[in-house]
């Protein structure tokens, strides 16, 4: 299938080197920098624009792949499909429920795909993590607890730090773990957050996040827009006969069994060395929805419901209440 990237930067130069690696071709790049999109399509032979509609317009495009700022994401998927392509939207899928609402309809009305890139579902250690809970590794598990962030995006004027374009910490980088706690442990009920979203001196964001699950689970999700350097995830689930254990500093998951006062050690399952990206992982499965109509492992309305569950959190946190979602 031939596609055409929107937006050429980090996220786009990730996408069109993993549409290539699953056998795609990439024909198009298209920036409002137009040197960003000259750049991106010498690596991979494609021809280069800074007007997207030139490349909806385009009979040899199947897949239009969305790596542009999330206001953008709307009215980019309306055009797209309005011209019969299929598209692969970078997250979250829009800023608001309203937005996702259109366009998911958007995709419908035209009979085209709509494919939403929530990766963490596709990172092979959150999937081993998903596998030992739902195998009942560690019994019935009562409390999570989720770490994702660094510092914050970007530099000065970036969009990231227009907290009402880019949604802050807990919209662009939480969602990605509240997206995984309902995928591994079901239906999220309440919604309680607290944030920072700090715009002077410095603009940062430090929001935690606690979820009621349908079953009475609690899971704490933390982000942060406020670290010096670097970036780091971590998950922790607790259960009636042990602990799950991942940190993306220490590589391998750690199984901890309960057992008597003294009875250390604990047990690697398994080793990560991640042979085949994430990325391509979820390009694997958006391109067998594409080509096969085999059911992806994200839906839009996982991508939607993921939207609405980011905006009670922020609805929270202004409020100082929770939310019933």
């Amino acid at each position: 299938m031939n596609v055409a990237i929107i937006g050429c930067r980090t996220m786009g130069q990730v996408h069109a080197a993993m549409a290539t690696a699953v056998g795609c071709t990439v024909v198009k790049c298209i920036d409002k920098d137009l040197r960003a999109a000259k750049a991106l399509a010498k690596q991979f032979g494609a021809a280069a624009g800074d007007d997207p509609a030139k490349a909806f317009k385009r009979k040899d495009v199947d897949v239009v792949c969305i790596a542009t700022p999330t206001p953008t994401h709307r009215p980019l998927i309306a055009q797209a499909a309005k011209a019969g392509k299929n598209i692969f939207c970078e997250k979250p899928l829009c800023r608001t429920e309203k937005e996702c609402l259109d366009a998911i309809s958007s995709a419908e009305k035209a009979g085209v795909k709509l494919f939403v890139g929530h990766v963490v579902r596709y990172f092979q250690e959150y999937e081993a993590l998903r596998a030992q809970v739902r195998s009942g590794a560690i019994s019935t598990p009562g409390f999570v607890r989720m770490f994702r962030g660094g510092q914050c995006p970007d530099g000065t004027g970036s969009w990231f730090r227009d907290f009402k374009q880019s949604g802050g910490v807990v919209m662009d980088c939480s969602i990605h773990d509240i997206d995984w706690v309902r995928y591994t442990f079901g239906e999220i009920t309440r919604v309680y957050c607290q944030n920072l979203m700090r715009t002077t001196p410095e603009p940062m964001d430090y929001a935690v996040t606690t979820l009621r699950l349908a079953d009475d689970l609690v899971a704490q999700v933390t982000g942060s827009w406020a670290h010096p350097s670097g970036f780091r995830t971590s998950v922790e689930v607790c259960g009636a006969k042990g602990m799950l254990q991942y940190d993306s500093a220490q590589a391998p998951i750690i199984s901890q069994p309960r057992g008597k006062a003294g009875a250390g050690g604990g047990t690697i399952v398994p080793q990560s060395p991640v042979a085949v990206s994430p990325y391509q992982l979820e390009w694997e499965d958006a391109l067998a929805w594409f080509q096969r109509d085999r059911t992806p492992r994200v839906l839009p309305e996982d991508a939607l419901r993921a939207v609405q569950l980011a905006e009670a959190a922020l609805r929270s946190a202004e409020t100082g209440q929770p939310v019933k979602v």
